[in-house]
């Protein structure tokens, strides 16, 4: 019983391994070709949008300093 578990394990590993190598290939393929860089750059862009939103907001009204921040 020992050694099927032992087995199973080394082809669950086997495939887990194939996967997270093509995992990675993808990764740093789209690193290369800067679509996750311009999509880190996007979700960026629109967090400042709403910290900006809140810098001004909070200038205008004293009450919002605490509601917006």
């Amino acid at each position: 019983m020992y050694q099927s578990d032992v087995a199973m394990f080394d082809v669950e590993y086997g495939r887990w391994e194939e996967e997270h190598h093509r995992l990675v290939c993808e990764l740093r393929a789209e690193v290369l070709l800067n679509e996750l860089g311009l999509f880190v750059d996007n979700c960026l862009a629109h967090y400042d949008q709403i910290m900006n939103f809140n810098s001004i907001v909070s200038k205008t009204s004293s009450t919002c300093i605490y509601r917006c921040n």
